[in-house]
């Protein structure tokens, strides 16, 4: 009788968890309703098979596998570890779809050289035998990463799909977007320190913009954004930083805290809402 009723949690657990995962599947519809469906045959066919169905999964966007570590790049998965940025809403979701999605397909990869830590930076691809899938953007569209980009080993096409995802992911509310309209607004003299790595809006009036080599800073009041200089021409078009200045805002984002105040890491300017 013991083993019975054993059995049946386990059973349940495991459909709990098969339901929570399904919500953020990628699909064939899903990827055309969010226009990002391309033809991948190319680096599929250029790209080096890996078996990450064995690998040790660290987080949405990191692997381990026979000693190697991997750092999948063009995309920035909330942590589920801390470290230097502080665990997000939503990690959990994005290690269990990248299981998910390791478990399903077969997996090839684009080597793109090795970052300071030492890790393997690579673009990841899957195919079920008939169509071929760009991880990044599959989970940018299900609302379970940002789009993080770095110069050197930025490929146009793959880094345009994950911007038209993480659009998508938008629009349709999905994943970190789904508190767009329930998130709390904080505003100047509101307690925030325990809210470090919730997603929420920061309500502030820009008093000053300017650059350095690696960002676009907007500081407020009490608050500053950032957007990394790397990704801006992919992911701001025709948008002005600059225009900020003298502007009252709402940001919506992971909140992080830099040097006693709160920062969020703008990713796309449809982040960013003018107030009137």
């Amino acid at each position: 009788m013991k083993r019975l009723v054993y059995v049946l949690i386990v059973l349940a657990l495991l459909l709990s968890l098969s339901a929570c995962v399904k919500e953020y599947l990628p699909s064939q519809e899903e990827e055309s309703s969010c226009s990002i469906s391309a033809d991948y045959s190319s680096f599929w066919g250029t790209g080096k098979a890996v078996n990450v169905t064995s690998a040790d999964v660290v987080d949405g966007d990191t692997f381990r596998l026979n000693k190697e570590k991997y750092r999948i790049i063009g995309i920035d998965t909330p942590e589920v570890h801390e470290g230097s940025k502080p665990i997000g809403m939503y990690g959990e979701e994005a290690e269990e779809y990248f299981k998910w999605f390791a478990d399903k397909f077969s997996e090839r990869y684009i080597y793109e050289g090795k970052d300071d830590y030492g890790r393997d930076l690579i673009y990841l691809f899957s195919s079920d035998g008939s169509d071929v899938y760009f991880y990044e953007a599959s989970v940018t569209a299900a609302g379970l990463a940002r789009p993080l980009v770095y110069k050197e080993n930025a490929i146009p096409e793959l880094i345009n799909a994950i911007i038209k995802a993480y659009r998508c992911a938008w629009e349709n509310r999905r994943g970190i977007f789904s508190l767009w309209d329930s998130a709390l607004i904080l505003k100047k003299g509101d307690e925030w320190k325990d809210k470090i790595g919730k997603i929420v809006w920061i309500e502030d009036t820009i008093e000053k913009v300017y650059e350095t080599d690696d960002l676009y800073i907007a500081k407020g009041e009490y608050s500053s954004f950032i957007a990394r200089r790397d990704g801006y021409e992919y992911m701001f078009d025709d948008f002005d930083f600059y225009n900020l200045k003298g502007h009252k805002v709402k940001v919506y984002g992971e909140l992080w805290e830099y040097n006693g105040h709160p920062e969020i890491m703008v990713r796309a300017p449809f982040e960013i809402v003018f107030e009137h």
